[in-house]
């Protein structure tokens, strides 16, 4: 145990913090002698006491949990380097609970409103209450009074799902994950809803389980709103990690041309994604081989805190394959596969969008009795094309997959401004996701604004390809 480093962390730590980092190390020191520490020295202390210091890998996890990822350097280490050596940990080693971690993810998005909701819900004492109670101590008092635990998550689920869909949503999964399938809570308790009424209303009414609530009256309905099982949850901050493929410059190692426009493309993702509360990053010029590498560098990356995956690939294609830089083809299955085998995603929308061609062919247009009088061709486009072997596109499930265009057809990118396909999927982004529309809803605007131009003397029809089990409602601010 190095004191001079812990020392130093110690001082980098609010006391929010410190009391964060106790709440994860509840399961891990007795509570006597977890109840007078005061800072992060002591707890370190007390943790070194249960020799539970030895692997050296338990306060770099608690400084990732709280998100002091900035601190790592003080023990010499990085968030990479970290998540490896995790995933590599023997089961037996002690470390912090799935079920401290899910509870203080919540706690991470609960708002100033939710936090009053749960308090006005909770069967607590008052005194224990007051408005400088945070959430994670009303959870430290629900357990102690055992109306919450590991495998006691009813009541809790209840409460959330009167205030936040979204946060209840996490002890749905949470129960999947963990607990190996077990009912969803909204199975087990129905339609059931909660309302508030007057002061002349009964202060308590009987609940299913023996669950008891402060001025609330049931009511059944079959007519209510959407099931917080129909939504994927969109509230873990930062929502994922969203990686953007940029393929510019082949002629330097093949005989392709260069990808001229496509900046415009990597910018406007990069905008969009960072404002949807994605970590976006930008991967420029990458062989085949870098591409799969990269991919594969995803996949083995700790996703438990994000609500989804995004992968835009801008690049030169066919049918089923997109081109690194070197001109050796990326089969699109070898980019969703590893993706969708990654565990920490498992049940999580998982979306690639892909600029490049899906063929040699360019693609007629019928003309239709309500074909706008302004649909135009402009000159400055280029084909992402290729034509090798076609192959075909797996698709697994939680997966979107955007294409540009459908199967054995050109897509088209402006030299300046970008692709016809990427430039439309962030504008109708921008400007449906503030309304809280569906992704599949917006993709279908996204398919009739490219149908309606003409380009080159052709046409351009997007296919969105999905698996999707929810409705997915991308968050924006």
């Amino acid at each position: 145990m190095d004191l001079q480093k812990f020392h130093k962390i110690d001082e980098n730590l609010t006391s929010s913090e410190v009391a964060q980092l106790k709440f994860l190390c509840m399961d891990l020191i007795p509570k006597k002698r977890l109840e007078t520490v005061t800072d992060a020295k002591e707890l370190f202390l007390r943790l070194d006491e249960q020799a539970l210091l030895d692997e050296g890998l338990l306060v770099p996890e608690l400084l990732i949990t709280i998100g002091r990822l900035d601190l790592l350097g003080i023990l010499e280490m990085s968030k990479d380097n970290v998540e490896r050596n995790l995933l590599l940990r023997e089961a037996s080693s002690k470390a912090v609970s799935a079920y401290r971690k899910m509870l203080f993810s919540i706690s991470e998005d609960m708002t100033e409103e939710n936090l009053r909701t749960v308090k006005f819900l909770v069967e607590l004492p008052r005194a224990k209450l007051g408005t400088s109670a945070t959430f994670l101590d009303v959870m430290i008092e629900m357990e102690k009074l055992q109306k919450l635990g590991e495998d006691n998550l009813d009541e809790l689920y209840f409460i959330l799902d009167k205030c936040d869909k979204q946060l209840a949503c996490r002890i749905e999964e949470y129960r999947a994950r963990e607990q190996g399938g077990r009912l969803p809570l909204r199975e087990v308790f129905g339609n059931v809803q909660v309302s508030f009424p007057d002061e002349s209303m009964p202060r308590y009414v009987s609940m299913p389980n023996t669950l008891r609530w402060r001025r609330s009256l049931l009511v059944t309905d079959s007519d209510t709103e959407p099931r917080t099982g129909e939504y994927y949850n969109m509230t873990p901050r930062p929502l994922g990690y969203c990686l953007i493929i940029n393929n510019f410059n082949f002629k330097e190692r093949s005989s392709l041309s260069n990808r001229t426009g496509t900046d415009k493309d990597k910018d406007d993702l990069s905008r969009v994604f960072r404002r949807m509360h994605f970590e976006v990053e930008v991967q420029d010029d990458l062989t085949a081989s870098g591409m799969k590498d990269v991919i594969r560098h995803f996949a083995n990356r700790d996703h438990t805190r994000m609500g989804a995956f995004v992968c835009c690939v801008l690049s030169h294609g066919e049918k089923g394959t997109v081109l690194g830089v070197d001109g050796k083809e990326v089969e699109i299955r070898e980019l969703t596969v590893p993706i969708a085998e990654c565990r920490t995603l498992a049940s999580k929308p998982k979306l690639f969008f892909i600029q490049a061609c899906q063929g040699n062919e360019g693609q007629d247009g019928v003309l239709t009795m309500d074909a706008p009088g302004n649909a135009t061709e402009e000159d400055p486009y280029e084909e992402d094309a290729y034509n090798p072997a076609a192959r075909s596109i797996p698709i697994e499930a939680d997966m979107l997959i955007g294409m540009a265009t459908v199967e054995r057809y050109q897509s088209y990118r402006h030299t300046k401004d970008g692709s016809i396909y990427i430039q439309e999927l962030c504008n109708q982004l921008e400007k449906f996701c503030p309304r809280e529309e569906d992704i599949l809803s917006i993709l279908t605007k996204v398919n009739r604004e490219v149908s309606l131009k003409m380009l080159r003397g052709c046409k351009q029809m997007p296919e969105p390809r999905y698996t999707l089990t929810k409705k997915l409602v991308l968050p924006m601010d």
